[in-house]
């Protein structure tokens, strides 16, 4: 069961107060968009609970028989109901759940505030499917109650029941809150034939009352639902939908294999079979952001995101809507910077589910992603499993000018390997947990002094602090010997980047961002405790007898990568540590060459990095890239004025990719600083 709700708390307050004072249109408002967004709970009969998650919108008005208008409340699949609300009834005209629209005469009464409390009042229903029902309201009086909205203190409480012919009943009971209507319901489904009841409810998340936000204060521990761990994999049905119809499915494999810079933190990269990728992070602060994309396809290309796409934030609540924008990749002939088209993307918790997978029923999180430009509307809805990550994933896109649907995608998890263990049926992921527990105790065990030297190294590293005020620069960019290209840059106060260039096609783009990435993530302060503290990490000591005085750590912990590192504790300096980059591929960084500050504190700026593949006890190289880095300082920080970074980079196949890349960065100001902080530079 879900830690994350709330309790229902039931607090009987039956009041005095005659039922005929009380207007009903107080506690129903049914303005024209007002939303309700509810999560349900279908409870089975071998006591499993299934959830989905609603949302019901007031739009336009449906005029009666005898003259009167109805308000129409629709679902987000169409699907609507037709009531009224007066000072002193609750009628429920009728229903389209997909089966046409079935309507009552006279309507049913949910509430009647001119009967007296705790009694029956009974009517007949002529229904236009033909048949004919009888129904008992019982206006139960006031009631407090607590929804993942919040709490709300004296709503009315009524109890419906209608009979059909065949002696099943359907009850519903209902609590309004004053100014917000609907907050619970409570339903019943008896069939004498099978000699059970059937239990369902719902309870309010957030709504949307005259433009007013209510509740919406539910969130989930977003990381729990999507661990990051370089080798895992997970293997799916994949099904593209064409537009006419038809299917195709094929099995892909997504998993995590390396990281890349991206803004000021290492970010993994997911990637498939095909070749496509994403660039995922995730932290506490954040959330789940993704900083670039790449789909391995004729004319597809490397897109990256400014800002990074929150796909779930932080602390979001589930049912509000979050927007953002930023300029389009592609710009029409002629835009200028002040006229760029913008594409505006939505993030949303939809909230909880379970979902049908080849493994099995998963309990889900489920979240939608939409981005919409001139031309067209994308939707991408992810499904979270808890301790596995994306179990499933829905892709539509709609163009806005014709309104047709381009090709479709639906994804079903099939079988996943995450830390090693092999997950192929839902009943596996408890195992995997309790394996991954016993691990992690192992890998947490610590050794203080591990611990002291390479905190020492890790706090002695440079960053900006002291009020570093953020910059301004334009980057040259050589790449593999073709003319120079110039970018943009700008790095703000809290080290959140800027990176612009026209010129650049999306690969450079991408590259050249991620490598500015770079510099800015190392000058990044980060708290050793936030990301090592006990509990986060273990240290232990390999060798600490080597002839050079240099000792060997090891470093194990979510937060740490598995990686081994070498510091030299008298200078407190890290000279060496490894990675891996993902499958059997591994890499060295050699801290050749350091800066040294006037504070004492160190900035690497020279440093092969050598890639190799484990063959058992063997050691295969596979390519070397060498990053060489000039700092200048300039007033009271230094900066980077200079970058080469060549060699041959191993891709997922094994292939090396000559790199060759020289970035010069020119005119470097300060934000707020009226001295420039150093002029064109080698």
């Amino acid at each position: 069961m879900r830690s994350m709700r709330l309790p229902l708390l039931l607090v009987g307050a039956a009041s005095m107060a005659p039922a005929q004072s009380i207007n009903l249109q107080d506690y129903y408002p049914t303005g024209q968009g007002d939303s309700w967004t509810y999560e349900f709970h279908n409870y089975q009969p071998d006591g499993q609970v299934n959830y989905t998650t609603k949302t019901f919108t007031i739009k336009g008005e449906v005029e009666m028989k005898d003259g009167t208008k109805a308000k129409k409340l629709i679902d987000q699949r169409g699907w609507y109901y037709i009531f009224r609300i007066e000072a002193d009834k609750y009628l429920h005209y009728g229903e389209e759940e997909d089966k046409g629209l079935v309507t009552n005469d006279p309507p049913f009464e949910f509430y009647n505030t001119r009967n007296a409390f705790g009694k029956t009042y009974q009517n007949a229903h002529k229904i236009s499917d033909g048949s004919v029902r009888g129904s008992e309201v019982v206006f139960d009086g006031y009631e407090s109650i607590s929804t993942q909205a919040g709490e709300f203190k004296d709503c009315l409480k009524a109890t419906f029941k209608y009979i059909n012919p065949g002696g099943s009943t359907f009850t519903s009971t209902t609590w309004l809150a004053k100014g917000v209507g609907p907050v619970k319901k409570e339903f019943m489904i008896y069939s004498p034939k099978a000699g059970q009841t059937l239990r369902f409810d719902r309870e309010l998340i957030s709504a949307t009352i005259s433009g007013k936000s209510i509740g919406g204060t539910l969130t989930a521990d977003i990381g729990a639902y999507f661990p990051f761990f370089q080798a895992d994999e997970w293997t799916y049905d994949w099904t593209y939908v064409m537009q006419d119809g038809t299917k195709r499915t094929e099995e892909r494999t997504r998993s995590f294999a390396g990281t890349d810079f991206a803004g000021r933190t290492a970010a993994y990269k997911l990637v498939d079979n095909k070749g496509s990728y994403q660039l995922y992070t995730y932290d506490p602060a954040n959330g789940i952001q993704m900083h670039s994309s790449f789909e391995n396809r004729p004319g597809g290309q490397i897109l990256s995101y400014q800002p990074a796409v929150s796909i779930v934030r932080a602390g979001q609540v589930f049912g509000r809507d979050y927007k953002w924008s930023e300029p389009m990749t592609e710009q029409p002939d002629g835009v200028t910077e002040r006229t760029k088209r913008l594409q505006t993307w939505t993030s949303r918790i939809d909230g909880l589910e379970t979902l049908e997978t080849p493994l099995g029923t998963f309990e889900v999180l489920k979240a939608t992603l939409s981005w919409e430009t001139t031309k067209s509307l994308s939707t991408q809805t992810y499904y979270f499993a808890k301790g596995v990550g994306i179990v499933g994933m829905d892709y539509s896109h709609v163009d806005s000018l014709t309104g047709k649907r381009g090709i479709a995608l639906v994804s079903r998890l099939k079988k996943a390997r995450l830390q090693g263990d092999l997950i192929q049926k839902v009943a596996d992921v408890e195992p995997h947990l309790a394996n991954r527990a016993s691990q992690k105790a192992a890998e947490l065990q610590d050794d203080p002094e591990a611990r002291a030297i390479f905190r020492a190294a890790s706090e002695n590293r440079y960053i900006w602090d002291n009020g570093f005020p953020g910059l301004t620069a334009d980057l040259e960019i050589i790449n593999l010997g073709k003319p120079p290209v110039m970018a943009k840059v700008s790095i703000d106060k809290n080290l959140v980047l800027d990176f612009d260039c026209d010129k650049c096609d999306p690969k450079l783009r991408s590259e050249a961002k991620a490598y500015v990435s770079q510099f800015v993530t190392h000058r990044a302060a980060e708290s050793f405790e936030d990301k090592y503290g006990v509990g986060k990490a273990g240290f232990k000591m390999i060798n600490n007898h080597r002839p050079d005085g240099m000792v060997e750590v090891k470093v194990d912990g979510d937060t740490a990568m598995g990686s081994w590192y070498l510091v030299d504790p008298k200078k407190k300096e890290v000279k060496k540590l490894t990675r891996k980059l993902g499958g059997p591929i591994e890499f060295l960084i050699n801290q050749e060459r350091n800066i040294r500050t006037e504070d004492g504190r160190y900035i690497a700026n020279y440093y092969p990095v050598e890639f190799y593949m484990m063959m058992g006890e063997k050691k295969i190289p596979l390519g070397t890239v060498i990053y060489d880095d000039m700092f200048q300082k300039n007033g009271k920080w230094w900066m980077p004025v200079h970058r080469t970074v060549k060699g041959e980079m191993p891709q997922m196949d094994r292939t090396l990719e000559k790199v060759n890349i020289e970035m010069n960065f020119k005119n470097v100001k300060y934000m707020g600083v009226a001295t420039t902080a150093g002029s064109d530079h080698p």
